[in-house]
């Protein structure tokens, strides 16, 4: 039996005035760092919310997520789901991203009009493996 990965699924808030050149960073040095260490996932974002998800060997989840929080970039941080898993979800990236406007972001989780903040943490924080199935449908997309 393949040995088990940690799955952690967090939502943040943007600081005010990051701009596209601050998440083009963002995306290059985690793709970078996450290939390095094992990690896979998803970034989402959408007017000024991040959700992310990573997978990965649990002590090295832990120690990525220590320097996440730590990131002066956001606040906010709420951790959704973390838990260990059978098998990646976003396996085919060191760090798949979609942005999505807020009524695109309700759509993908199944609400009527645009969502805000607390919204996306109500949506997501409703089962764990709903979280995942919508950042699955916005993966579709993913660049």
């Amino acid at each position: 039996m393949a040995e088990r990965i940690r799955q952690l699924l967090y939502v943040s808030d943007a600081k005010f005035g990051l701009s596209d050149g601050d998440i083009e960073n963002i995306l290059a040095s985690s793709r970078r760092n996450n290939g390095a260490g094992g990690v896979t996932g998803m970034l989402l974002y959408s007017a000024g919310v991040f959700v992310q998800v990573l997978e990965g060997e649990q002590q090295t989840v832990e120690s990525l997520y220590r320097r996440i929080a730590d990131d002066t970039r956001h606040v906010n941080i709420d951790v959704v789901s973390d838990m260990m898993v059978d098998a990646r979800s976003f396996g085919d990236w060191a760090m798949g991203f979609v942005e999505a406007s807020p009524e695109e972001l309700g759509s993908g989780l199944g609400s009527d009009g645009a969502l805000d903040r607390g919204q996306v943490l109500a949506q997501l924080s409703g089962a764990n493996t709903g979280a995942v199935a919508a950042l699955k449908t916005f993966a579709r997309t993913a660049t």
